[in-house]
């Protein structure tokens, strides 16, 4: 009987400085008098980014087995402004929400009871918030009383401030590319899989402006709606404001006044981004 061959293993690591930063290179190989294994991980640079690239090989009699993964972390986000207005404010963390979470309208559709994508895109126009009705400020408040944030932290938002540079919040694709080749009793099999994600990093200072002060603001409406009633804002109610007008003239001064601050956009500031 012949004794036990022990694999004999060799590791290397070596670091190869490029523009910009440093490639870190492993690799592990493995082998005896019938069989060879080997192993590479590669640190890359891409632009806006970072990744790894590892590839596996292993080999036994007359059948070969590699597999290589690529993996990147690319910056995405454009900068925007945002609305001082609390609605314009939870419209843009809804958006944000709706560029990581796979099944957001799914869900934003039972939430709602309703059956198109049509009934939801407006609710995430943070820039068009003064355009609301009532109505739709109440699904608005409905969708981030229900996707709050601690639905998504670490799932697929994450806290981080240094990934974020000037801005409260960036979103980042995550990309990572399979591929595989097997030989087996001289039969080639090749494959490739990819899958495409994004994730969002943001500031301590991201969800307190965005979602938790904004929601203080519009308890008020948030308690009403919780008891199940319907209310409509001051400036809709447009029969009792003509009936108003019509008894007391300068009544329609008001009514106008309120109206035009209901409207109105707030104060813009740039301090975030969107996919």
């Amino acid at each position: 009987m012949s004794d036990l061959q022990h694999p004999v293993t060799t590791t290397v690591s070596t670091l190869t400085p490029i523009r910009g930063g440093i490639v870190q290179q492993s690799h592990v190989a493995a082998a005896n008098t019938t069989d060879v294994a080997a192993s590479t991980s590669t640190a890359i640079a891409v632009p806006g980014g970072a990744g790894t690239r590892s590839t596996a090989v292993a080999a036994s009699g007359g059948n070969v087995a590699a597999l290589q993964t690529t993996a990147t972390l690319t910056a995405t986000g454009k900068a925007v402004t945002v609305g001082e207005d609390p609605r314009a404010k939870l419209m843009f963390y809804l958006s944000n929400i709706s560029s990581v979470f796979v099944e957001f309208y799914d869900v934003c559709r039972l939430i709602l009871q309703v059956e198109s994508d049509d009934d939801i895109f407006p609710l995430l126009d943070h820039d068009a918030f003064y355009k609301l009705t009532t109505k739709q400020s109440d699904q608005m408040l409905r969708l981030c009383e229900v996707l709050c944030p601690n639905v998504f932290i670490n799932k697929c938002i994450f806290q981080d401030a240094a990934k974020c540079g000037n801005f409260q919040n960036e979103f980042f694709k995550l990309e990572e590319v399979e591929k595989s080749l097997a030989i087996q009793n001289e039969v080639i099999i090749r494959g490739e899989k990819r899958h495409v994600s994004k994730i969002m990093y943001y500031t301590p200072n991201y969800l307190n402006d965005n979602y938790f002060e904004p929601m203080k603001h519009l308890d008020h409406r948030l308690r009403v709606l919780r008891r199940g009633e319907t209310e409509v804002s001051f400036a809709e109610n447009y029969k009792l404001h003509l009936l108003m007008s019509l008894i007391f003239p300068f009544w329609v001064v008001i009514w106008t006044a309120l109206c035009v601050y209901e409207s109105r956009p707030g104060d813009q500031t740039p301090a975030s981004t969107v996919p």
